[in-house]
């Protein structure tokens, strides 16, 4: 299953955030750790809001039903 376009740059703005907060933290100093921080709260609220929730009686029930083929015996030649 593919990913769309939003999902894509959704996961983008995360590597960007999980990057500049650390380094931020670390090297580059507060505000770009803010700006990191604040992408990967970006891109958690993103991805949540383009997931589609499945409606109970739309995916699971419109597949038709597979039932087990019944147990035969084993011929003995």
């Amino acid at each position: 299953m593919g990913a769309t376009s939003a999902q894509g740059w959704y996961l983008f703005l995360f590597l960007v955030g999980f990057t500049l907060g650390p380094a931020g933290l670390f090297a580059l100093g507060w505000p770009v750790a803010l700006i990191g921080f604040a992408a990967l709260a970006a891109s958690f609220v993103g991805l949540r809001s383009i997931k589609t929730p499945t409606e109970a009686g739309t995916a699971a029930d419109s597949r038709p039903s597979v039932t087990a083929a019944p147990a035969r015996a084993a011929k003995s030649y």
